[in-house]
């Protein structure tokens, strides 16, 4: 299991990355619940304003009722799928379209179907700037086909929080080929800046990427198969 990182604690290192200008503008994709282990709040509790894309519909009527920003009530996924609709897993907090879902001995409770445009759609109807300060993804097994959807080099955010079990490097080499450079990591989120832009990492910046996104990669991959494994064979007995 991955280290724990104090939500409160990536928080603050967010405000220092931003520290010094005006109140910026977010985009949260996987919103779910307005304030709890959301990474806009505390943005939009200093003044920022911000977009939120949440496809349930019990989230975003939350959303709606907590929060300031504007909320679009849809899934993100890839062009060729946008206008269509596709089946959502849902098990509490957690949904996801693989009905495996990402987490361990955790099974879907329903099955939604839900509307999906691609993240460019979603942001011109929203009337986003560009370019904007903070992508936050976080789909649950989903982020390639939400960021194949999402021109780079238009909306140019200035930084890109990633959720990212590293259980391969296609998200990782995703970003890199779109011009971004991986600065950081905390929790479950690799924090992606324009490769212009990046600061340049010290020797502890870098063994952390070396050892989380190439070194213990292998016993990632081994590790998420046991516990895939282990979760098809507790759900085959209970099932019985």
């Amino acid at each position: 299991m991955a280290a724990i990182f104090p939500p409160a604690q990536e928080e603050e290192l967010v405000r220092q990355f931003f520290a010094g200008g005006t109140p910026g503008f977010f985009v949260e994709v996987g919103a779910n619940e307005p304030k709890t282990e959301s990474q806009s709040f505390h943005l939009e509790q200093a003044g920022w304003s911000g977009v939120l894309i949440e496809p349930q519909p019990d989230l975003a009527a939350k959303l709606r009722a907590q929060r300031t920003a504007t909320v679009c009530e849809v899934a993100c996924s890839s062009p060729e799928r946008s206008g269509t609709t596709m089946r959502l897993y849902v098990a509490g907090a957690f949904s996801s379209f693989d009905p495996r879902l990402a987490v361990t001995g955790v099974r879907p409770e329903k099955a939604i179907d839900v509307p999906v445009r691609t993240l460019d759609e979603v942001l011109r109807e929203a009337g986003a700037p560009r370019p904007f300060d903070l992508l936050s993804v976080d789909v649950e097994g989903h982020e390639l086909e939400v960021l194949s959807g999402f021109d780079f080099s238009y909306w140019r955010p200035r930084l890109i929080l990633l959720e990212d079990h590293v259980t391969s490097l296609d998200k990782h080499a995703f970003l890199t080929r779109a011009g971004y450079r991986l600065i950081r990591r905390t929790g479950l989120n690799g924090w992606y800046v324009p490769r212009e832009q990046a600061p340049a990492l010290d020797l502890a910046g870098r063994w952390q990427i070396l050892r989380k996104y190439y070194l213990a990669l292998p016993f990632r991959v081994l590790r998420d198969a046991k516990r895939r494994l282990r979760d098809r064979i507790h759900f085959a007995r209970t099932a019985g």
